[in-house]
């Protein structure tokens, strides 16, 4: 995983139009690293197998989407 540089924290900073005190880039860098690296490990379940379930729309339902 690539870890963000001080210079990735400002350019993101910048374009979502937020000032970031100069004494706290090192702080945001070092929580969103690590936050990045969480997410990271979060592992997607295999859906692959799953067979969809059937969707049983009343009349009613069907009457006020008309």
């Amino acid at each position: 995983m690539v870890d963000l540089t001080d210079a990735d924290v400002l350019a993101m900073a910048k374009a979502s139009s937020i000032e970031i005190p100069s004494d706290l880039i090192t702080e945001v860098r070092e929580s969103l690293n690590g936050l990045l690296e969480a997410l990271a490990a979060i592992e997607e379940p295999d859906v692959a197998d799953v067979q969809p379930l059937p969707i049983i729309v009343s009349q009613t339902a069907r009457k006020r989407e008309a």
